[in-house]
């Protein structure tokens, strides 16, 4: 009875210990998707990198602020996770930040399995 009482709170400690790992790299990989998605909207209203959203039906008349916000973070999170479907282009020194960001999507999940495999543990 001890036994199972013993293996019970020790898969108890594990799963809390897995589901706090898992928030934290949620929590990471949001932090990085805004941070990168404010980058782009600053570059984007400073007209020194647009992130031009092609299918947009407004293309003519002036973006507010919940479309550049909108497409910098769906732009953010395409980049990221290394989808790049084409829709949405960014020009000037957004590339150069989208390269960096894509770099860093790349490398990142490498570097998690790295640490764990080093570790052995989340």
């Amino acid at each position: 009875m001890s036994a199972m009482l013993l293996s019970a709170l020790f898969l108890r400690g594990q799963r809390k210990k897995l589901f706090d790992y898992f928030t934290r790299l949620v929590l990471f990989y949001a932090n990085i998707v805004v941070t990168f998605a404010l980058i782009y909207t600053f570059l984007d209203l400073t007209r020194l990198g647009p992130v031009v959203d092609h299918y947009q039906q407004t293309a003519l008349v002036e973006k507010g602020w919940l479309d550049r916000i909108g497409s910098a973070l769906y732009f953010s999170v395409i980049t990221l996770f290394s989808v790049g479907y084409g829709d949405v282009t960014p020009f000037g020194w957004a590339r150069a930040v989208a390269i960096i960001q894509a770099m860093l999507g790349y490398i990142l999940p490498a570097v998690l399995v790295i640490q764990y495999m080093k570790t052995g543990e989340p």
